[in-house]
């Protein structure tokens, strides 16, 4: 691959809870004027465009929303899949929308399209004569391995474990001699500290460690679905990636702060704690 321009984009860093400040977890990655998106939580449109907006000279607009790689099917990382497919498409994509996603992204992408077969009826056949094109659809279902490839980028999935469901992966996506590793919603992996090692970003999910032993059965929860702070210094200190960022920070106890310091007590890196909206040039 030739010599890239890498932006790694926070579109949202947050979790169910309904905060103001942090839509739903999705990530973009752009590689010169190619956009590529890691799931869509909801508020993902509406992030995108505020990049936008804040980017003037950037060459990316709406309807570059051509792909899309989902890491499970958790509600809170899909809510934003309908507007991904339709507003773009509105917005002047006249390509299918790709997707990428685990095993039940078919069933979930034909039922959304049912249900707004009247919104394109209108929308192409009315006074809008509306491109007939971009709201459709390729969806691929994915197991392990390399899932996408072009001139530019490469996306690996790798399984990770979040609790009860059968398929959540996190992804590495390489440019060039550029690694990003995505750690998806999990439990502390190996995968993923196989794949993370030497990364030049990684992007991992987090909680703090005073959302534990509290409450019996939120642990139990907790301890099966996701990361703990202490558990992620383990795993930076094993990978040493280059810059490691916080994203669907659960702190319900301590400031953003005082999360990045339970981390730095057991790992000397560079820890940043993801906002939506933070831009990470690779």
């Amino acid at each position: 691959m030739a010599k890239n321009t890498v932006k790694v984009v926070l579109l949202g860093t947050g979790y169910p809870f309904p905060d103001p400040e942090r839509s739903g977890p999705s990530i973009a990655i752009i590689v010169n004027s190619s956009l590529y998106v890691i799931d869509a939580g909801p508020g993902v449109v509406r992030r995108l465009q505020e990049y936008i907006n804040s980017t003037k000279n950037d060459a990316i607009a709406q309807r570059d929303l051509c792909t899309l790689f989902f890491t499970h099917l958790h509600s809170d990382h899909t809510l934003g899949l309908p507007d991904a497919i339709y507003t773009p498409w509105v917005m002047g994509r006249s390509v299918p929308f790709n997707i990428f996603g685990p095993p039940g992204t078919k069933a979930m992408v034909r039922n959304i399209q049912k249900a707004y077969e009247e919104d394109v009826h209108v929308r192409t056949t009315g006074l809008e004569k509306g491109d007939t094109t971009g709201y459709k659809t390729t969806v691929t279902e994915f197991s392990n391995g390399v899932i996408y490839k072009d001139e530019q980028i490469a996306v690996k999935a790798f399984r990770v474990k979040h609790g009860s469901w059968k398929h959540a992966y996190g992804f590495t996506i390489t440019v060039g001699s550029k690694k990003i590793v995505i750690s998806g919603d999990t439990k502390p992996h190996k995968n993923v500290v196989r794949e993370g090692k030497d990364a030049d970003l990684m992007i991992h999910e987090v909680a703090s460690d005073t959302e534990y032993g509290k409450d019996k059965n939120w642990e139990k929860y907790m301890r099966n679905f996701h990361t703990s702070s202490s558990e992620l210094a383990e795993i930076a200190s094993q990978t040493n990636p280059k810059k490691l960022v916080l994203v669907h920070q659960i702190h319900r106890h301590v400031s953003a702060t005082g999360l990045v310091k339970e981390i730095k007590k057991n790992y000397k890196g560079v820890v940043k704690y993801g906002k939506d909206l933070d831009v990470f040039t690779v």
